[in-house]
């Protein structure tokens, strides 16, 4: 295991003028991390700090390594940090560069993935009704796309831990269905389907007769319905 002046060092390399450097050390921190690690709270906050900043590295090998070495760090860091963690990757996702939104999000889905169930579900709740505003913002389709996917995989793995977001859900991704990017109404159709498999039953009642509903006036040439009340 390394030590605490070990670890110190490759964090200080985090921030080298040379890529290469980031690069490495980062690397080298995953191995470390892998090991048999234990992180007192202020190293893992300097650690999620430094991982966390190479997520806006210009490079983009330094960028991958980062969002490597968080898969590795959730299983390794307390609640907490975990939470911080998720806030920094939506708060990017929903407001940073669009050059850079592709990869907070697999920083983001890799965090759904790889959190541990224990502390997974407190953070699902507190990214579901974020994600759901990103659903909503209507100025950035960029943001909705990412927003949508990456609330469908938070709904399969924590879908029954976000049941009063549910409903939100539900309205946002019906609205989204007559987004003028087609790109955006498929994740939308992926992220109701996601929704079905753990929603209530008024819910999904609500859920198919609109379905049916859009269907009906689709055969019949009209404009689909807007989504009904609950």
């Amino acid at each position: 295991m390394a030590s605490p002046a070990a670890l110190n060092a490759l964090l200080d390399k985090t921030s080298d003028w040379d890529k290469d450097e980031r690069y490495m050390a980062t690397n080298d921190l995953i191995q470390e991390l892998q090991k048999d690690a234990q992180l007192d709270a202020a190293m893992e906050r300097r650690v999620c700090a430094a991982v966390l900043r190479q997520l806006d590295d210009k490079s983009t090998d330094v960028q991958s390594i980062a969002v490597k070495c968080l898969g590795v760090l959730l299983k390794k860091v307390r609640e907490a940090q975990v939470g911080e963690i998720s806030d920094k990757l939506c708060s990017l996702i929903l407001d940073g560069t669009d050059e850079l939104r592709d990869v907070y999000s697999i920083g983001l889905k890799t965090l759904l993935r790889d959190v541990p169930r224990a502390s997974g579900e407190a953070v699902a709740g507190r990214l579901a009704a974020r994600l759901v505003g990103g659903v909503r913002d209507d100025a950035k389709a960029e943001s909705r796309v990412e927003a949508l996917e990456n609330l469908t995989d938070l709904l399969k793995r924590f879908g029954a831990a976000v049941a009063k977001d549910h409903g939100a859900v539900l309205d946002a991704a019906l609205q989204r269905l007559d987004d003028p990017k087609n790109v955006v109404r498929k994740r939308a159709a992926h992220c109701l389907a996601a929704l079905a498999l753990t929603c209530s039953e008024p819910h999904l009642e609500k859920l198919t007769t609109t379905l049916l509903r859009r269907v009906d006036a689709a055969g019949g040439g009209g404009a689909p319905p807007q989504a009904s009340g609950p």
